[in-house]
């Protein structure tokens, strides 16, 4: 079937709400690196943008059914271009959604079993203008927001969503290079004795790895290990994309320095086990999502292990060449000792950070595969020392 160009409309949302709707399947997960599912009817195209003709990477292509349900989802690649391996026959229409702009729809139209059918998508550029904060929210009762604030957390939660599914889809296809690094620093960041650096490839997968949203819930993001040791636990894509995250905590606007607007979470009801709040720090300039601060909530018991209430983590966030979007750097710090020096006393922080210093396209052939770490699971190394 020839090519037919079909220019999309923006997408105007029906209702406020905050939970992200699940993938019911992520396939094609880029232009290239994706496995391909056992269906025979696929959509493939180039993203770009209406009057200039440039090529979009890095958009969400989302394949939508008659009744509204996402069945299937692809991200541009540095081309723009996109595949979509569609599960059957059918009526089916297709969303772009950009970082910064506003959603656009095409379709809807109709494949016929085995179609093969390409479709350019012309996106209009329609920058979203994130809200300003000039009143941090006041809530009553459990995530009680007034309508006006419920408004601002659907906008600034939907830019982050965006982020956090391009980031979710292209993990499977990339391969990251990642220094780990374990050390000993006080509260200005200097590193006390020895410190221990690891590289690590991970193939196929996140730079890191993190229990399932179901396992976080039922046994917290700080967990006893070998030893008698704690392990610490911090939020990826697929956490805080997750219904279980969604259902279990509260969101609401904040401000924040340096052109920044903030979406903070915290657990809807005091913690039975660890749980986590923190910010979602966004560009408000470019709608773009920058970092992840949090801190443990609810940690219980842990003096007698050496570990200080005070446990806190950072996740980053930036673009890659092909305009995926993944963690860049990750850090989790908890205190274990305290040291006195010019008449002041001082918090001893055991510190794990990874930093991505490169990413590829995953070649099936790639030889160089070790699984990625635990970067949050905090536990010391043996041949790391105390300062």
């Amino acid at each position: 079937m020839s090519a037919s160009r079909l220019h999309v409309r923006p997408v105007v949302p029906e209702a406020i709400r905050l939970r992200p709707v699940v993938l019911a399947m992520i396939a094609g997960a880029m232009a290239v690196g994706s496995a391909r599912p056992a269906v025979a009817q696929t959509l493939r195209g180039q993203v770009f943008e209406e009057g200039t003709e440039s090529a979009i990477a890095g958009a969400l292509v989302l394949l939508v059914s008659p009744d509204g349900e996402e069945a299937a989802s692809a991200v541009s690649g540095g081309t723009g271009a996109y595949v979509i391996r569609v599960p059957g026959p059918g009526e089916w229409s297709l969303r772009v959604e950009r970082i910064g702009f506003a959603s656009s729809t095409a379709g809807p139209f109709r494949l016929a079993t085995g179609a093969d059918r390409t479709v350019p998508l012309a996106v209009s550029s329609v920058p979203v203008a994130l809200p300003t904060i000039t009143v941090e929210s006041q809530k009553t009762g459990v995530c009680g927001l007034d309508p006006e604030e419920g408004e601002t957390v659907w906008r600034l939660w939907d830019e982050v969503r965006k982020a956090l599914q391009v980031s979710e889809i292209i993990e499977g296809a990339i391969v990251f290079e990642t220094e780990v690094l374990e050390r000993f620093v006080d509260p200005f960041d200097t590193t006390l004795g020895r410190e221990h650096t690891d590289f690590i490839t991970a193939v196929g997968q996140s730079p890191f790895n993190v229990p399932s949203p179901e396992d976080l819930q039922q046994r917290g993001f700080v967990r006893d290990s070998l030893g008698g040791r704690l392990a610490f636990y911090g939020p990826d894509a697929t956490v805080l994309l997750s219904d279980t995250f969604q259902e279990t905590h509260c969101f609401h606007a904040v401000r924040g320095n340096d052109g920044l607007v903030g979406l903070a979470f915290e657990p809807a009801q005091a913690p039975v086990r660890p749980d986590i709040r923190g910010t979602l720090w966004i560009d408000g300039a470019t709608s773009e999502l920058r970092t992840i601060d949090f801190e443990y909530d609810g940690l219980r018991d842990t003096r007698n292990l050496g570990i200080g209430p005070e446990a806190s983590g950072l996740v980053a966030y930036d673009r890659i060449e092909n305009g995926g979007w993944i963690v860049r750097l990750w850090r989790i710090r908890v205190p274990v000792d305290s040291r006195s020096y010019g008449g002041r006393t001082y918090k001893v922080y055991r510190e794990r950070s990874g930093r991505v210093t490169g990413t590829r396209e995953y070649e099936q052939k790639a030889t160089s595969r070790q699984p990625a770490p635990s970067v949050y699971d905090h536990r010391a190394r043996r041949d790391t020392t105390s300062p």
